[in-house]
């Protein structure tokens, strides 16, 4: 199967195919050049909170965090995460969290040591890492991210933290 090998081909194994619901976050975080310790508070949070990390996937995002992914291993893995959670067969992703992960990954982008939500803390690399984010999960249906954004805020109230 084509998706296998695509997943093999980026060192995932069947036990770390839902790590790659951390790429995009990753990705962001990486998208400046650094990753700002606030940056990798969020990603390890939401790793221990929405995806039950296991000491695989740990292994994989050990290695993302350590040493940014090239922009073709980026682009393979969120082609990989689309086609998991596309793949009736594959119950690792579920289409339905491909939009929130737009939404985590535009956090990541929002927060800096100055301010956690600063809307104009995004820089011109993290936006273009959102746009091909939101492109290549097929989030945008050809839309700005921004405009992706706006649309998912208003389908669903603001989460209190």
């Amino acid at each position: 199967m084509e998706l296998e090998q695509t997943l093999v081909g980026l060192g995932l194994k069947r036990s770390t195919y839902r790590a790659l619901m951390l790429l995009p976050l990753v990705y962001v975080a990486w998208a400046d050049g650094k990753i700002e310790h606030v940056e990798l508070t969020r990603i390890l949070d939401f790793a221990q909170t929405r995806l039950h990390l296991t000491p695989d996937t740990t292994a994989v995002l050990e290695r993302w965090l350590h040493e940014p992914p090239s922009q073709a291993y980026v682009e393979q893995g969120l082609l990989g995460l689309l086609g998991l959670a596309l793949d009736e067969h594959m119950l690792d992703v579920d289409v339905d969290e491909l939009p929130d992960l737009v939404v985590h990954a535009e956090a990541i982008a929002r927060a800096t040591a100055d301010a956690l939500d600063d809307p104009n803390a995004i820089t011109p690399e993290e936006e273009v890492a959102l746009g091909e984010i939101a492109r290549l999960l097929e989030v945008d249906s050809g839309a700005t991210w921004k405009r992706v954004l706006e649309s998912l805020r208003t389908q669903r109230p603001p989460q209190v933290s």
